[in-house]
């Protein structure tokens, strides 16, 4: 009996460790990836536009603000 629970907790840790380790590999691989300015400009823009954030009227602020936090998402400041 506690040789099965001692099994069952070490596959478990194993399990946990093998998670872990391939959640980390995968954010150093994208965390190196860095957009350029054009790029992370044409990207948010899009968002923007799919999202129909209004540009004109009383509420173009919104697209603005929107937008800015989507650049600086990127590591750039309007």
């Amino acid at each position: 009996m506690v040789r099965q629970q001692t099994v069952s907790i070490i596959l478990s840790a194993g399990v946990i460790v093998l998670g872990l380790s391939f959640t980390a590999t995968a954010f150093a691989a994208t965390k190196g990836k860095k957009l350029t300015y054009e790029q992370a400009w044409t990207h948010c823009k899009a968002l923007l536009d799919k999202e129909k954030t209004p540009g004109t009227s009383t509420m173009s602020n919104e697209r603005m603000v929107r937008g800015g936090a989507c650049m600086k998402h990127y590591g750039y400041s309007l």
